[in-house]
């Protein structure tokens, strides 16, 4: 094991890539510290019996009979989160498998990693203050309060097994997901109430600590479960079978108006079409419309301020998602790009126009979903479209110079493949692209009124379209600089 983290130590630190690897590090762990301090927070909060989303609410008169109403939708909400959010095991596994070492050790070791996973950490981070606020100041036993938290921490790995499984499964996961929306409306509409099943079965590991064996071993076998999954399907030659199929040629005719960019255009609808990757990474784009909301339900904690954060990411979510991986996408095939009669302008031009189209889709189908909050949120949400559209999506394509992180579309057919559309680095990059706009916005609306400082935003994103020819000749540039440092990362193998 100590050889394998050793292994990774190095590939973190040999690899081309290592700045921006680096930074988004740094980056991942100060979110994990703030998420922690939040998760012990809360805790404490929720034990004493009060609200975070509405401190002024009534007290909850027994919190921990009200926890467990809640969990059953707790953990299927943590499913749904950590299929998008967190990264499963990957290892480079076609070197290791031409060593001596044994594959279980591999699988072992690739597993394992999971347990210190955020998600794990942070729900250890809940309970704990969670249940020493509420055994001081009530009537619970102790010995009985341990067994019923090894339950429930049972239970959140088990979810940190099944996220590995779900990897290969979408239609697992949007079962899970249609049936926790229907759950959602037959209590809306009062037809069931979960929440009355769910106290029975999690209070009865408080009540019977005999009954913690059923997690305990409903764990075991989940990790049985992943590892027999992984050994059957770590070969060096997995995902390598010839799969014969009916060829459709994708034309995209419409897409020669563009000229030399067409070319480019279609090999992106083409990968979006036949990548599961960047097919989920455009849909995730798409989905962050709704990202909005989160702050909005929430606008009495976080302000306006907070608002603007989350409009820009309704309107730019595919073009934060799928272009903050420019040029990577191509990463297969980006020497032999190199050698071709290219030229750069066509290539990033593309880029750009496909992801002004993302801001456009989000903008248009963003704009009547706000609009019915008021005129506030609907001007908001243009402003912050034509920002991302002016400014942003340059910021956007002159970061994938610096990135450098390869993507290997053939890699998910593996067992420790990945097809995973969230990638936190590229998210992380762009926060110092919201800081800009959300300062503007602060300051102006803070002197004058905000619905003044949403066109203050919008107005320097329509400058910013007016600057076009010389934004583009620095981002060429800047491209032909980093040439060969990206050509390199591509070529790396671990």
């Amino acid at each position: 094991m100590f050889q394998l983290v050793k292994l990774q130590y190095k590939s973190f630190f040999r690899s081309a890539s290592m700045g921006g690897s680096l930074f988004a590090k740094i980056f991942a762990w100060l979110g994990i510290i703030y998420f922690t301090l939040m998760a012990i927070a809360i805790g404490f909060i929720h034990g004493t019996g009060t609200s975070v989303l509405n401190p002024d609410a009534d007290n909850i008169e027994f919190p921990f009979e009200w926890i467990n109403e809640n969990l059953i939708y707790a953990f299927a909400y943590w499913i749904v989160l950590r299929y998008i959010l967190q990264k499963i095991p990957i290892v480079n596994i076609r070197q290791l498998l031409l060593t001596p070492m044994k594959k279980s050790k591999v699988i072992r070791f690739a597993v394992n990693r999971t347990n210190f996973s955020t998600f794990n950490l942070m729900s250890i981070f809940y309970l704990v203050p969670f249940s020493l606020t509420v055994y001081s100041m009530g009537d619970l036993d102790s010995n009985k309060l341990i067994f019923w938290n090894i339950s429930i921490i049972a239970i959140v790995y088990i979810t940190n097994y099944l996220n590995i499984v779900l990897n290969k499964r979408d239609s697992l996961v949007l079962i899970i997901a249609g049936v926790l929306i229907l759950f959602r409306a037959l209590e809306y509409w009062d037809f069931l109430d979960f929440t009355v099943y769910s106290k029975i079965i999690f209070t009865s590991f408080y009540n019977q600590p005999i009954l913690v064996l059923i997690p305990i071993g409903l764990l075991a076998y989940t990790y049985y479960s992943v590892i027999r999954f992984f050994r059957f399907g770590l070969y060096i030659d997995t995902g390598l079978q010839v799969q014969v199929a009916e060829a459709r040629q994708d034309d995209f005719k419409f897409l020669n108006r563009f000229g030399e960019m067409a070319k480019f255009l279609r090999n992106d609808f083409r990968l979006i079409k036949r990548s599961k990757r960047a097919r989920n990474t455009a849909l995730m784009g798409i989905g962050f419309v709704l990202y909005g909301l989160i702050f909005l339900w929430a606008q009495d904690i976080y302000g306006d301020t907070m608002l603007i954060f989350g409009y820009l990411f309704s309107t730019g979510g595919f073009m934060f998602t799928f272009c903050g991986l420019v040029p990577s996408w191509d990463s297969q095939h980006y020497s032999f790009m190199m050698c071709q009669n290219i030229k750069y302008i066509d290539y990033l031009k593309s880029k750009w126009y496909l992801g002004c189209l993302g801001i456009g889709i989000a903008t248009l189908l963003a704009s009547p979903i706000y609009a019915y909050f008021g005129l506030f949120h609907f001007v908001a949400i243009i402003c912050c479209g034509v920002y991302n559209l002016g400014l942003n999506s340059y910021l956007t394509l002159w970061a994938g110079a610096f990135t450098k992180s390869k993507v290997d579309l053939d890699s998910m057919k593996n067992a420790m493949g990945d097809s995973k559309a969230f990638n936190s680095k590229t998210l992380l990059l762009t926060i110092p692209q919201m800081v800009v706009p959300v300062v503007v916005y602060l300051v102006v609306s803070k002197f004058f009124t905000p619905m003044i400082g949403c066109f203050a935003i919008g107005i320097l994103g329509a400058v910013g379209v007016f600057f076009r020819k010389p934004v583009f000749k620095l981002i060429i540039q800047t491209y032909k600089t980093e040439k060969y440092s990206t050509l390199s990362a591509y070529k790396e193998t671990n």
